[in-house]
């Protein structure tokens, strides 16, 4: 469970990110580059405002299997997951052509951003509400930023 959890922090969320932009601005993906790069910020933005407002400590650090400083609420790991692999997922869902290809992509997203939140619950570093509200920010943060981004005008239609 460690490792997985690894897969969820900032460190390996910016690499993994540097490398997706990266191969998004290859592929000139202009929009989808600017898209998850607003959504990701925005994500980082928000958790941070949101763990310092609420200030809620972690569980008991004597039963946890790693030792996490800071606050518990919401779950940064959940959070930037959903955003993150979410996305990621969502743009090689659009490229994939097969129903079966399609299916895999999402059942792998959705794995990836189960496994994370459960991570850190499992470790004993959050609590379940924590994690979960992690996933709803970060589903949240995702259809606001598709939102502005749709009706606003980066990505609005010319005609």
């Amino acid at each position: 469970m460690v490792f997985v959890t690894y897969l969820g922090n900032w460190q390996v969320i910016v690499g993994f990110g540097v490398v997706a932009v990266a191969i998004l601005a290859l592929l000139r993906k202009k929009q989808e580059t600017v898209f998850l790069v607003a959504a990701l910020i925005s994500g980082e933005i928000i958790k941070e405002i949101l763990k310092f407002i609420v200030r809620r400590p972690r569980p008991d650090a004597s039963l946890a299997l790693i030792q996490e400083s800071g606050y518990s609420f919401p779950s940064g790991h959940a959070m930037m997951a959903i955003i993150f692999y979410g996305i990621i997922g969502y743009f090689i869902y659009k490229l994939c052509r097969k129903k079966w290809q399609k299916i895999i992509i999402s059942i792998a997203a959705g794995a990836f951003i189960f496994l994370i939140g459960f991570s850190r619950i499992y470790l004993g570093v959050h609590w379940t509400s924590d994690v979960i509200a992690g996933w709803l920010l970060g589903f949240l943060i995702i259809g606001a930023t598709w939102k502005i981004f749709n009706d606003g005008v980066y990505f609005a239609k010319r005609t």
